[in-house]
């Protein structure tokens, strides 16, 4: 099961005393987690099914504390981060390489905080399983906890109080499900999809073009040739850049989001060279509009499937794919959310997913779009953090929208072959916006 993972850095340049003291930092952390996200600090966790959601827990008024650590390290410091735009080399390796894969039934903590003290900064690496919250949970639970945190620092008159934030899954799931969830022409869609994509399983194993997109072959002459795992590529986007592709959005196709432009792009850049005669799109979507959970921002997210034929992608106008993302979107409602998540006690729905995201040959691009929540206006009374990283170990395919900086801008996480890389740079809507490194 994959944690939800995120790195804060937050500059000092002027060696301000009692810049983000540990003490603080750690006793807030642990107050805001027993009032606004308590089963991360549950006990004696079973899983009732495979799912994210089917988890039930008992938490007892003095749970373990989760893992908390203090580190020094005088080799890096923020500015040369920023001077390199944060490239992984330059961040501290105690949080870049924070594992992001747990079990929490085997007494894997379901939640860790390391904070690095630099010469002229702190990071914070934070991390919750998916069996406690997704990312929208995790951007609401910081901006609380800095909050609580920043009433400390400042020595306001006042302390601010937790807030309880409803974004854990004992409390959301169960209320989710009991939605009536009538089968719909989207959802026969989305299982159709999946079900295609169980079949391009067997076709991609045996077609001689299967690792052209996602893989590349070991070169060694002496050895058998063996499958390597493209990189993580982060693309950015800056603020300038949006507003750019925002102006084009508005001229082609208004009522479209941008990232919903932009995936659309990606999708295009996916399956221009992809020898499979159907691709694939998931986007990660919410069920908030309900007026039930119109305030609830955490957990209610889950990916819908597409699938269209390769040639018609690729030649469609990326303004009339992006429409038919953004409808894909705007229908999504709580019963077909709850459609979803009742299948996960199917035996059969469970394999077909588990095959798809696995399957590191399927021509498809699969979005989360993080790019809106908060995570920037975490402040503990210092300003805000000069840069909000997501390391994310993502599969083949599956691109993570993230907010670049304070002013905007969109840093996309995407592990794909260099070919895509290289369809992305040149993509007549974003070949002048984006900038590319290898991000592993």
């Amino acid at each position: 099961m994959p944690r939800c993972a995120v790195h804060f850095y937050f500059h000092n340049p002027d060696q301000q005393a009692g810049f983000m003291e540990f003490d603080i930092l750690r006793n807030t952390f642990i107050q805001t987690l027993r009032t606004s996200l308590p089963l991360a600090l549950a006990t004696r966790m079973q899983m009732t099914a495979f799912t994210y959601g089917g988890l039930t827990a008992s938490i007892v008024d003095d749970p373990p504390l989760p893992p908390i650590s203090k580190h020094t390290d005088d080799t890096r410091t923020v500015r040369r981060m920023i001077d390199a735009d944060f490239a992984p080399s330059t961040q501290p390796p105690v949080i870049f390489g924070i594992p992001i894969q747990c079990n929490p039934l085997v007494g894997d903590p379901l939640v860790t905080l390391d904070v690095v003290y630099m010469a002229d900064g702190v990071g914070i690496g934070l991390t919750f399983s998916h069996a406690v919250t997704d990312m929208g949970g995790v951007a609401r639970f910081c901006v609380e906890w800095s909050r609580v945190a920043r009433s400390h620092y400042t020595k306001s008159a006042t302390e601010h109080k937790p807030c309880v934030l409803n974004n854990d899954r004992s409390w959301f799931w169960p209320c989710i499900c009991a939605e009536p969830s009538p089968p719909t022409p989207p959802f026969v869609t989305h299982l159709e999809a999946l079900a295609t994509a169980t079949d391009t399983c067997a076709y991609a194993d045996s077609s001689n073009h299967s690792n052209e997109l996602f893989e590349s072959a070991d070169t060694d002459s002496n050895a058998e040739p063996r499958a390597a795992r493209s990189p993580i590529y982060r693309m950015s986007i800056s603020a300038h850049g949006v507003a750019h592709i925002g102006s084009v959005r508005d001229a082609v196709c208004p009522g479209v989001s941008i990232p919903n432009l932009i995936s659309a792009a990606l999708w295009q850049c996916i399956s221009v060279s992809s020898p499979h005669p159907t691709t694939y799109f998931a986007a990660s979507l919410t069920a908030r509009t309900h007026p039930t959970y119109a305030d609830y921002w955490g957990n209610t997210s889950t990916m819908k499937y597409m699938h269209h034929e390769t040639h018609q992608v690729s030649r469609m106008p990326c303004a009339e794919l992006a429409r038919v993302i953004q409808q894909n979107v705007v229908s999504f409602t709580p019963a077909e959310f709850a459609y979803i998540i009742n299948q996960y006690t199917s035996e059969s729905y469970l394999q077909k997913l588990q095959r798809f995201v696995e399957n590191d040959k399927a021509p498809r691009v699969m979005v989360s779009n993080m790019s809106r929540l908060p995570f920037y206006e975490t402040d503990f009374g210092f300003g805000r953090p000069a840069k909000v990283c997501c390391p994310l170990d993502v599969p083949h395919g599956m691109a993570a929208f993230f907010p670049r900086s304070r002013s905007g801008g969109i840093d996309i996480y995407l592990r794909v072959s260099d070919l895509v890389v290289q369809n992305v740079v040149n993509h007549e809507l974003l070949k002048d916006h984006i900038t590319v490194i290898v991000y592993e």
